[in-house]
């Protein structure tokens, strides 16, 4: 079925085919910046396709304010772009909507600490849509989780990198260049020629990213994902 977030499937798929790959039994799914909600509706059934596709208990959190963006804090936060209280949410109505997503409301700097202590299922795919550097910054905390949390490697999608007045110097782009600064073993790095993989010439193949714990005990598995496994010499 065609998805209005194909980024989302994409990137909820290969959680759930690496998690298959390795051996586990569950994976996680996370948006960050959940808003009026169609995101996380639409990753919720994207979950459940790929749970029936691999058999894996594909799990769905969604990470918000509640109340919209907080207010930008200085030009990191390209403050030209966000003000404060944009792109709130009904929370009730958007709790009607979901089936089983878990709905965590709240500053990220408190609500990505207090999942990590209750995690049940390895972070395979997430959804980076919270517009600001400061909390983008906030929320990579997660991939600072424990190896236990979080599968060896993390398909990532950042929603605002690309467009007028953007740069590497503000918004996401600088977070995750300060966050590959501060680690030496894990890296977040651009899924290259992602739009010639999957043939497909369009935008959201240009932020897509991949996460790499190279010290996990598990990054060195073979995974399956290199199809072409022999070439054989061809007739003359």
């Amino acid at each position: 079925e065609r998805s209005s977030r194909p980024q989302y499937k994409w990137g909820t798929l290969c959680a759930a085919a690496l998690a298959k790959a390795l051996g586990y039994d569950r994976v996680a799914v996370i948006e960050l910046g959940v808003a009026g909600g169609n995101g996380l509706v639409e990753l919720e059934r994207v979950a459940d396709e790929a749970a029936a596709a691999s058999g894996i208990d594909v799990q769905v959190h969604g990470f918000d304010s509640g109340v919209g963006l907080p207010k930008p804090t200085d030009y990191r936060d390209l403050p030209q772009l966000w003000d404060e209280g944009a792109y709130g949410m009904d929370e009730a109505a958007l709790r009607r909507r979901l089936t089983r997503a878990h709905l965590h409301i709240g500053p990220v700097a408190e609500t990505v600490p207090a999942f990590l202590a209750d995690a049940t299922a390895p972070i395979g795919f997430i959804a980076f849509d919270l517009d600001l550097y400061s909390s983008t910054r906030d929320a990579m905390a997660l991939l600072d989780a424990d190896a236990a949390a979080l599968l060896p490697r993390i398909v990532c999608y950042f929603d605002d990198i690309i467009g007028f007045s953007h740069s590497d110097f503000t918004g996401e782009r600088l977070a995750i260049a300060e966050y590959n600064a501060a680690h030496e073993s894990r890296k977040i790095s651009k899924i290259y020629g992602l739009r010639y993989i999957l043939d497909l010439d369009r935008w959201w193949t240009e932020m897509m990213f991949m996460w790499h714990d190279f010290g996990h005990p598990r990054y060195c598995e073979f995974d399956g994902t290199n199809v072409l496994r022999e070439i054989p010499l061809q007739d003359g």
